[in-house]
């Protein structure tokens, strides 16, 4: 199996967290790197989960609320969209990379887990959430 890849959702912020993540040997872009500044600013919610879906990435996000909200969980099962999203939306980038790393073994293992998902990271570990769509 290859390894696992991530996007980033600009919400997370970019900077602290994938400087963070590539440092541990994370392979992770931001929205930014990889569609450009100008498209990222743009890109609807349901556009970046198509998209970055179909490129092989698992989605890193801020708002588990993705699970619930009718048009992006809809992408979310429409595309076979693997989502890990923090379970809290104040987070700084430094303690969202702090989260990501004690839990980073069962993050990747998520590579394998059968799509679509979201599931949510908290400091205690990762949650499957119902995901609103048919």
């Amino acid at each position: 199996m290859a390894p696992a890849r991530f996007l980033l959702d600009r919400s997370v912020g970019g900077r602290v967290l994938v400087s963070r993540l590539r440092a541990a040997g994370w392979d992770a872009r931001t929205l930014a790197e990889e569609y450009g500044d100008e498209r990222a600013q743009r890109m609807r919610d349901e556009e970046w989960i198509a998209e970055g879906t179909r490129s092989g990435f698992l989605l890193l996000a801020k708002d588990h609320r993705i699970a619930s909200r009718p048009l992006e969980a809809q992408a979310v099962y429409l595309n076979d969209a693997r989502v890990i999203a923090f379970a809290r939306g104040e987070l700084t980038g430094s303690q969202m990379s702090d989260i990501c790393l004690t839990h980073e073994r069962a993050i990747h293992r998520l590579a394998a887990v059968r799509p679509p998902f979201v599931f949510s990271l908290s400091a205690s570990g990762l949650r499957r959430k119902h995901l609103n769509a048919p």
